[in-house]
C-alpha cells in the first residue's frame, strides 16, 4: 500500500477521517466536501512546504471543494499567497481532481473524498459507487489511493460495513470495501 503505513510517523502513512453525519445527494456529499476544504487550508497553514493534491469520486463532488476551498482561502487572505504559489508550483501544482483525471499527478499528501454516503432521505447507502462498480473500477481505485509520496489522508461518510460486497461482486466494489476497512483499522484484511 502507498504510501506504507507507520505507526511511529505523524507525517507519513495513512489516516482516515470519518465526516460523522454527511449526507450524499445529487450526486455531491456537502459536508465531506467541508471537511476536506478545511483539512486542505489546514495543510496550507501548517506543511505549505508539502505538494498536495485533492482527489473526488466524482466531478460535481471536485468542484464542490474547489469552491469551499476558495471560499475559505477568501477569509484567510494570507493563506490566499500560500494557495496561489501552491497552484503555481512548476512540476508539482496544487490540484483538485475526479477519479478519472488524477492518473499520473503524485503529490507528497494526497487528500481523498470518497464522496458516496448515506442518503438523506432514506439514512442508508445505496450501492450506486459509479465507475468504482465497473469492470476496471479497481484500476481506478487503484490510482486514487496510491497518487501520495507521504501521506494519503481518505475523508469518508460512509464505513466498510456500509459498502455491501461479496465474492460475486465486481473487484472494485470488492477492494472499495477492503480499503475503506483497512483504513478505518490499519489492518489488512
Amino acid at each position: 500500500l502507498f504510501p506504507s503505513r507507520s505507526p511511529k510517523s505523524v507525517d507519513c502513512g495513512i489516516r482516515y477521517h470519518y465526516v460523522e453525519g454527511a449526507f450524499f445527494s445529487g450526486r455531491k456529499n456537502l459536508e465531506e466536501a467541508s471537511a476536506v476544504a478545511n483539512a486542505v487550508v489546514d495543510h496550507f497553514e501548517r506543511n505549505p512546504g508539502l505538494s498536495l493534491g485533492v482527489g473526488a469520486f466524482n466531478q460535481e463532488q471536485r468542484d464542490v471543494i474547489r469552491d469551499r476551498i476558495e471560499n475559505l482561502l477568501k477569509e484567510k487572505p494570507e493563506l490566499w499567497t500560500v494557495y496561489e504559489r501552491a497552484q503555481q508550483n512548476g512540476s508539482e501544482p496544487f490540484f483538485v481532481k475526479n477519479l478519472e483525471n488524477i492518473q499520473g499527478d503524485e503529490r507528497d499528501v494526497i487528500f481523498v473524498s470518497c464522496t458516496y454516503g448515506p442518503d438523506r432521505e432514506a439514512g442508508r447507502v445505496y450501492q450506486r459507487f459509479g465507475p468504482i462498480n465497473g469492470a476496471m473500477g479497481w484500476r481506478r481505485l487503484n490510482v486514487m489511493f496510491t497518487r501520495a509520496r507521504k501521506r494519503l489522508e481518505v475523508f469518508a461518510s460512509l464505513k466498510s460495513e456500509d459498502v455491501v460486497a461479496d465474492e460475486n461482486s465486481s473487484l472494485g466494489l470488492q477492494s472499495f470495501k477492503k480499503y475503506l476497512k483497512f483504513v478505518e483499522s490499519g489492518k489488512l484484511v
